[in-house]
């Protein structure tokens, strides 16, 4: 928590909240730029400081704000240096593929494609109400097993067995098809 000129405490929200920006404002940049941040990452990573700083819970106590501020600071540039990893890793991963393991978008792909959702629209049409009900619970809805019974009140086995019917049905006439 911060004082305020008659010392009273007050919550890193509003005044307080500016407070804090101006007297950490300018070491956070200065923090981030010795970390190899170009000028404007460092400015958009202090101004997610305080963003995260004004998100906290207004009553959460805040005794030593420097030590807050920075450990803020220090896990934004660990997110960073994650998410480069993780980009570096799947620019790799695509560069080994060719550069591009992506398929181009054709008359023939988005044709197949209609009619492959056509089949499906259809094979769904011909399920029973039951079977039909709990697939698009799962699939669409993106329900769990135990919530769809609780929904229908019928035993988690049963959507078992619905799910299992909807997917031979899906197969077989995707296969056939």
């Amino acid at each position: 928590m911060t004082q305020n000129v008659r010392g009273e405490a007050r919550r890193p929200g509003g005044d307080a909240l500016a407070d804090l920006n101006t007297r950490f404002a300018r070491p956070l940049r200065s923090f981030f730029r010795k970390r190899a941040c170009n000028e404007q990452e460092a400015d958009d990573l202090v101004q997610e400081v305080f963003v995260r700083l004004a998100a906290r819970e207004p009553a959460a106590s805040m005794d030593h704000a420097e030590a807050y501020i920075f450990q803020i600071a220090a896990n934004l540039l660990r997110d960073r240096a994650r998410r480069q990893a993780t980009r570096s890793a799947a620019d790799r991963a695509l560069e080994a593929k060719g550069g591009n393991s992506f398929e181009e978008i054709s008359p023939e792909r988005v044709l197949l494609g209609k009619q492959r959702l056509a089949l499906l629209e259809r094979v769904l049409g011909e399920l029973p109400e039951r079977t039909r009900v709990v697939f698009l619970l799962h699939r669409f809805e993106e329900l769990k097993y135990a919530e769809i019974a609780t929904r229908l009140e019928i035993s988690v086995s049963s959507v078992e067995k619905h799910m299992m019917e909807a997917m031979r049905q899906i197969k077989t006439r995707f296969e056939r098809d």
